[in-house]
């Protein structure tokens, strides 16, 4: 099977081959993107994308210039639609120049897949980068997911990154090129040992290769099997966290059920939660250790893990969450206000319901306060709590909603969203589902009921 026959095959196998989408091909000029975007216009015309291509000069080198107007009137020449970006010096970093750069690009694909309304932007890794990426991530990481390599496709902004290459060698694609007389420009920084990923290219791996030429398709095959074996263990956790996890927006669960779990279990369970609700954070072992023995200690009712990037595990008396609290405060907290007349019913949110009735309408069958109210403290509102809203005590004495809301061991992250009962002329009735005031015999008044009850 020739080198282009496979690549249809694989594109086919892979769900990518579908003429309504829209396909964005990020390419350098080097021989293997070069390559992608030639094996790509040869699909036949019924499984062929719509294509553009997307190109980054990162002015890291003086060919860069030349690169990008070569690739332009290539474009212009076959029909191609083209859009570049550049990466201006002043913003090139004295470390961390690959990482940048790759920032860069990668931002600048994800603004093209919604400018152009794009399903996917494909990039021109092959297989030897896979093996490569494999050794890496041996060397620098320990989580065993980070083994399995590049996978064939990912999420990006409103799209995904496929990596239509990663069956093939770079030999072959070399082969290919000449072949078919595909021109492109070597990258002569490949060549220069400053960045480990062209150390392991150009030392570790071939070092490898001597002492086995097939070194190479091993490291792929061990990725794949891991790969399966994974997704295996995954949906073995799946089943075991519905009985942890007691909401997903935002991930809450039950410490003591995850406790009970082995040890080595709580550590697999817990990584598992992390990655399901944001894959890119890190579950490396010692921030997920950090997360279980704060679980254990009960001498610390309350505390948080900082993962990085605004994500914190927090512990809150007898559950825990995952989240990004500054940004789930801002999607999920609405700050209301509504009125509750007599003898109706008002939805209050998260399944619960709130009625206002005259005595004679005594609700047996729900949980209800008898509160006497003048004319004056009609009608009631629904409202957030403010901080300054106080509850009246048996006693006569008052306390904040803050505190009510802290000795109820309302987690901190809930609090924000907790609502009041108000009178007309400001007097806090109830901290909704937590505490109601108490409030003597007054003349002038009539008894109510005020009813709260499950939907």
């Amino acid at each position: 099977m020739t080198l282009e026959m496979a690549f249809h095959q694989h594109f086919q196998e892979q769900g990518w081959a579908n003429p309504q989408q829209r396909g964005l091909v990020a390419v350098s000029a080097g021989v293997d993107s070069m390559v992608l975007l030639s094996l790509l216009l040869s699909l036949p015309v019924a499984q062929r994308p719509q294509l553009a291509v997307v190109h980054v000069n990162h002015q890291l080198r003086q060919q860069s210039t030349a690169e990008a107007a070569f690739l332009k009137q290539w474009c212009q020449a076959h029909d191609v639609p083209f859009t570049q970006d550049i990466w201006p010096i002043d913003q090139h970093p004295e470390h961390g120049t690959e990482a940048a750069a790759r920032d860069f690009r990668y931002e600048f694909f994800a603004q093209q897949l919604q400018l152009q309304s794009a399903d996917w932007v494909a990039t021109a890794h092959q297989a030897d980068e896979q093996a490569e990426t494999i050794l890496l991530k041996l060397i620098r990481g320990g989580q065993l997911a980070q083994l399995t390599g590049m996978a064939s496709q990912r999420p990006l902004a409103t799209g995904q990154v496929i990596h239509p290459l990663l069956p093939f060698t770079k030999a072959q694609l070399i082969a290919y090129a000449r072949e078919h007389a595909i021109p492109w420009y070597e990258d002569a920084s490949n060549q220069a040992l400053i960045a480990s990923r062209n150390r392991v290219r150009h030392e570790l791996l071939p070092a490898l290769q001597r002492e086995n030429p097939q070194v190479g398709q091993h490291l792929r095959d061990y990725a794949n099997q891991l790969a399966a074996t994974l997704a295996v263990a995954d949906r073995a956790l799946d089943t075991q966290l519905t009985a942890i996890v007691s909401q997903w927006t935002p991930l809450t669960g039950e410490s003591d059920r995850l406790l009970r779990r082995p040890a080595s279990e709580q550590t697999l369970l817990l990584a598992r939660l992390i990655k399901r609700v944001a894959p890119g954070e890190s579950t490396r072992e010692s921030l997920i250790q950090q997360c279980l023995d704060l679980l254990a200690n009960d001498q610390r009712p309350t505390g948080r893990v900082d993962f990085g990037q605004g994500w914190v595990f927090c512990k809150s008396y007898t559950t825990f969450q995952f989240l990004q609290p500054k940004k789930f405060e801002e999607k999920s907290v609405e700050h209301f206000s509504f009125m509750v007349d007599l003898n109706q019913w008002r939805s209050v949110g998260n399944g619960w319901q709130l009625g206002f009735l005259p005595a004679s309408h005594l609700q047996k069958q729900s949980p209800h306060n008898t509160v006497a109210l003048t004319l004056t403290q009609l009608p009631l509102t629904v409202r957030s709590w403010q901080p300054t809203d106080r509850l009246r005590l048996a006693t006569g004495h008052h306390q904040s909603v803050r505190r009510v809301l802290i000795n109820a061991k309302v987690p901190q992250e809930q609090r924000p969203k907790q609502a009041v009962l108000v009178t007309a002329t400001g007097e806090v009735l109830a901290v909704l589902g937590v505490k109601w005031s108490v409030w003597p015999p007054r003349p002038h008044t009539k008894n109510y009921h005020i009813v709260w009850k499950r939907e």
